[in-house]
């Protein structure tokens, strides 16, 4: 039994040799167009002559031929057989499959001159690629300069600021003093933010797990913008609504340039009225606990749509406030970014012409947390005294090193400055000492390279610790000065206290 929708798409006859139709052998194709006694030739003219030539007992094909049925063109293919009393005729409607065939070799094109522009694209990319790699690594490697050219001379100024403030002065050139330190902490907080915008979208900011007091870092924060704020009709008030917990884990440098950041904002805009910072805690267990910070002003607020977009890259609210209040309108995207590597969250409430308030949530695990076991967790090392250690100094900034005998002198040290990493070889060679600082960047030897030539130094001279005193504390730099031998870094700017709870740490 042959299938219906098979029988649809052929028909089989049988003829004479003149061609005149004598028997309908299988099928239902345009079985109308061949009827017994009628001329196959009326429907398939083209037979004409071919049932003549045919040879016996020989099977012939014809493909592709176009049949006409009630008006409708089918294309199809024959098989002649001729036998000795009759010719068998088989036609095949092949229109359908011809139409797929068309397609086929339609989409098959088609898909060729894709896969062609997909590779022309693909290798487009690479290309493009390749000048994006280039120019990250550009990008890279121009902060990293920067970040040593800024540093550098804003170690002096926040150092020399420093000295200025200890010396008896009057009360005119100490209020200069302050504003210029104020100044430069400003100016590091900016350096910061870029730095850290650029770690953030490399993917290589790291945040560092140590044992803070909170109560400290937001009341060390206040005091430092109530030496800024000048405006004596504004107000900055600090309020610890609740008791926080002593001893949790967090990254003290993150949180006070969060807080910063958003005290900074509060500062520039407004000018009356009062400035709060309220710290509770929201929610404590054994293991963590949920700070919430709320810096409150009373300043000229900002519409919906103004809030919305506050925290945008750059997003300064009206044309004029870089021009009045400067700033690089980068502050509240990197509290954002930061608090988004920490878990935390930042939102806004504001109303124009009345003020905003800012809510900062961040979990912390506390000290003695089951949960910190396998946490990189910084450890304070047992600080000892440097009173008549020998310390050799290495760097070619002559204001530096004048920094450095000024912060030393109160220590009580004996100590040995040289300007660039060869004398401090040669004198690495005889001279004995405790400790050695070096800046990386030198010229003739550098920091670096004179890490690598240890094995030329006096045999005492080998085993003693080597701190890196450097501008570029990027995660890949601080990798390769631990890796090549550096026990520690001391990053610029520093502070007077933090140079000297460095050495007395690796002492």
């Amino acid at each position: 039994m042959i299938p219906a929708k098979i029988e649809d798409v052929f028909i089989q006859v049988t003829t004479d040799f003149s061609g005149v139709i004598t028997n309908i052998v299988a099928g239902k194709f345009a079985e109308k167009a061949f009827q017994i006694h009628n001329s196959i030739f009326k429907t398939c003219p083209f037979l004409e002559g071919t049932l003549e030539a045919l040879e016996h007992q020989q099977q012939f094909t014809l493909e592709a031929m176009v049949i006409d049925f009630n008006s409708v063109e089918y294309n199809v293919d024959i098989e002649l057989f001729k036998e000795e009393q009759n010719i068998s005729v088989l036609i095949h409607n092949r229109t359908n499959v011809y139409k797929i065939v068309e397609q086929l070799n339609q989409n098959r094109n088609d898909i060729f001159f894709i896969k062609r522009e997909l590779a022309e694209k693909n290798e487009e990319l690479k290309k493009l690629r390749k000048i994006a790699d280039k120019a990250n690594e550009e990008k890279s490697r121009f902060l990293a300069m920067m970040s040593h050219e800024i540093r550098n001379p804003l170690n002096v100024i926040l150092g020399y600021s420093e000295m200025i403030s200890e010396e008896e002065i009057n009360d005119n050139v100490r209020e200069y003093s302050k504003l210029l330190s104020i100044s430069g902490n400003n100016l590091k907080v900016i350096v910061n933010d870029i730095l850290d915008l650029s770690r953030i979208e490399a993917g290589k900011l790291e945040l560092i797990h140590t044992v803070i007091n909170i109560n400290e870092i937001v009341t060390s924060c206040v005091e430092n913008y109530k030496l800024q704020n000048k405006n004596s009709a504004v107000e900055l008030l600090l309020n610890f609504e609740n008791k926080i917990p002593e001893n949790i884990l967090g990254d003290q440098v993150r949180i006070n340039q969060i807080l910063s950041n958003l005290l900074s904002n509060a500062v520039k805009f407004t000018q009356k009225g009062k400035i709060s910072v309220d710290v509770k805690m929201e929610y404590e267990d054994s293991d963590s606990t949920k700070i919430v910070f709320l810096v409150s002003d009373s300043g000229r607020g900002m519409t919906n749509l103004q809030a919305s977009k506050i925290f945008d890259e750059y997003q300064q609210n009206k044309k004029s406030d870089n021009r009045v209040f400067g700033g690089a309108g980068l502050g509240l995207s990197i509290v954002k970014r930061l608090l988004k590597e920490m878990k935390g969250s930042i939102s806004v409430k504001s109303t124009l012409n009345e003020g905003s308030v800012f809510k900062v949530e961040i979990s912390f695990l506390k000290a003695n947390s089951p949960k910190i076991i396998d946490s990189k967790i910084e450890e304070n090392s047992s600080i000892k005294s440097i009173v008549n250690k020998r310390i050799l100094v290495a760097d070619d900034d002559a204001l530096n090193q004048t920094i450095v005998a000024h912060i030393l002198a109160k220590e009580n040290v004996i100590l040995t400055q040289v300007k660039d990493g060869l004398e401090a070889l040669n004198i690495l060679k005889t001279t004995t000492f405790d400790l050695v600082l070096l800046d990386i960047h030198m010229p003739n030897i550098t920091g670096e390279q004179l890490m690598q030539q240890k094995n030329e130094f006096n045999q005492s001279n080998k085993e003693i610790p080597f701190v890196a005193l450097t501008a570029n504390t990027t995660k890949e730099d601080l990798e390769r000065y631990y890796h090549i031998g550096f026990v520690d870094v001391i990053s610029k700017p520093y502070t007077a206290v933090e140079f000297v709870e460095k050495m007395k740490k690796n002492i």
